[in-house]
């Protein structure tokens, strides 16, 4: 309520208006590249597994009441995730079969994550004056709503995108339950929420499923320690317990048919996760932990492989991780609340043995962000003249943050200029448009169908559930088959940097074909 006051309030004083432009500039900027950029929906098929072409067969099959108990297959064991994610995205489905509206609760989620994520801000730093608080969530939201990252993640259909969205409202409403004397029934109704965002949490992905848990036993036991005294408040976690429960009833439906299969995998995988580590040293579990953190640098917040930007981005995250820590000022409960969430999330991390993809980190995406601005807030709170050490380590940071925006807002150009540019890349409305013009019954052929494709081809579910004129999808090109040759496409620069993209040229198309026609963003042939 007081942000919003401030927020309202005409003023002179140059930090607070700072702090407003800031927070318009993140929300505007925030909306443009998450919901309305989803529209030109460019990225329906992602490489030779495309989940997204999987699930939106499996959001089609549940309007003919066929509910999943499981969802996406994990890349780290031999289980499921929790189904949940598919629940969240089902209702937006309502608009059409049409890819862009599976893609667009991950928009807005993302999108509703940078104005939390500015309140969460502005409630962490309670200890300093309101205009200063103001500016410091305001830069915070604008450097989240630039991240490229969260940008390429949240405009198409993919389990872990959510998961920031998701982890501030927990944070938050943990802050409300233990902060604020409610009344009784909007504590169970808070209680109630917890619960469901728990479930859904733990269903967006392995890192959440095995972390979040933990964090809610932890903050439970916390809630109860504090109210000891107090019976009624007590029983008040029951109530997140039940309603977690209750979200989760297609996946214990399941799992009672399978006799609890997947469940039995998840424990086993914990179980192999221990024993692979014990061969580690602590030093090269916190080496693995160190790690883990350090690569957000070059993954989300420097997006370069020069050995600079690296150096740039290891001093200036450890930096920032060391001065918020240790200098912390601000509010208690929002801040351990966090710091218990990445610390579990860390642990657990460390016992997984392979590479740590950045859909791997959502969990810890922003927390460079919130050391960062709690490392500035620890020079705001001193009321002692700043010496030379100060003014170098402001400025430091202040120039790591501008360097680190516009680093990705580079990289949004470039991403939107496949959207919007001339160099476009073809989008689903265009794939439905160009199969429009093609004869009904055609063979149409995809050098590229191997893997997953075989199954979940975009063309095969544009045509099945949009222009249902029943082509034949093939990987071999015979006399009298079409081909769809798109002109530019996202070129992903280095595997480790994923998903830092340019946008480039395709290779000359090949083969005994005559052009029929093109548009902007692809050219039709038929072989002879």
């Amino acid at each position: 309520m007081r942000l919003k006051k401030l927020l309202l309030t005409h003023t002179a004083n140059p930090t607070e208006l700072a702090g407003k432009i800031l927070i318009l500039l993140a929300i505007g900027f925030g909306f443009f590249s998450r919901v309305v950029s989803v529209f030109q929906y460019n990225t329906f098929d992602v490489g030779f597994s495309p989940d997204q072409v999987r699930d939106a067969n499996i959001y089609m099959q549940m309007w003919r009441g066929v509910w999943p108990s499981l969802g996406p297959a994990s890349s780290i064991g031999g289980y499921n995730t929790l189904p949940l994610y598919y629940y969240l995205v089902f209702p937006f489905t309502i608009f059409g079969p049409e890819p862009v509206f599976q893609a667009l609760p991950n928009a807005l989620f993302s999108f509703l994550s940078i104005p939390f994520l500015i309140y969460l801000v502005y409630q962490l730093l309670e200890n300093l004056t309101p205009a200063k608080r103001l500016f410091l969530a305001g830069l915070a939201g604008f450097w989240y709503s630039s991240l490229f990252v969260d940008i390429y993640l949240s405009t198409y259909e993919w389990n872990p995108s959510p998961i920031p969205f998701f982890l501030v409202c927990f944070a938050l409403l943990y802050q409300f339950q233990l902060e604020n004397n409610a009344s009784t029934k909007l504590q169970i109704l808070s209680w109630a929420a917890y619960g469901v965002v728990l479930a859904i949490l733990a269903s967006l992905h392995s890192s959440t499923m095995f972390v979040m848990p933990v964090v809610f036993i932890a903050s439970s036991i916390l809630f109860i320690a504090k109210n000891r005294k107090r019976s009624r408040q007590c029983l008040l976690p029951l109530i997140s317990v039940i309603s977690a429960i209750i979200g989760l009833l297609p996946y214990w439906k399941g799992e009672v048919s399978r006799g609890w299969v997947n469940t039995k995998e998840i424990l086993l995988t914990v179980f192999n996760s221990n024993r692979e580590v014990q061969a580690y040293t602590p030093w090269e579990k916190i080496g693995r932990i160190l790690f883990n953190y350090a690569e957000l640098g070059r993954q989300a917040y420097f997006l370069n492989a020069s050995w600079l930007f690296t150096i740039i981005a290891v001093t200036f995250l450890f930096l920032v991780l060391i001065l918020g820590s240790f200098k912390f000022r601000g509010n208690k409960t929002i801040f351990a609340f966090l710091a218990f969430t990445w610390l579990v999330y860390f642990y657990a991390a460390s016992n997984h043995t392979g590479v740590y993809p950045i859909h791997f980190k959502m969990p810890i995406l922003f927390s460079p962000i919130i050391f960062t601005v709690l490392s500035l807030a620890a020079f705001g709170t001193n009321s002692q003249p700043k010496t030379l050490v100060d003014n170098i380590t402001i400025f430091s940071l202040l120039l790591g943050i501008v360097v680190s925006i516009g680093i990705n807002l580079n990289m949004d150009y470039e991403y939107m200029s496949g959207k919007y540019g001339a160099r476009r890349v073809i989008t689903t409305q265009e794939m439905v448009e160009v199969l429009n013009q093609i004869p009904a019954g055609s063979t149409i052929c995809d050098r590229n169908i191997r893997g997953w494709r075989k199954v979940n081809h975009p063309y095969r579910y544009l045509d099945k559930y949009i222009t249902k004129k029943s082509f034949t999808i093939a990987a071999e090109c015979q006399p009298g088959s079409y081909a769809l040759h798109s002109k530019f496409y996202y070129q992903f620069l280095e595997d480790n940097l994923w998903p830092a993209l340019k946008v480039a040229p395709t290779k000359p198309f090949s083969g005994n074909a005559t052009l029929l026609w093109e548009t902007p963003t692809t050219s039709v042939y038929r072989f002879q």
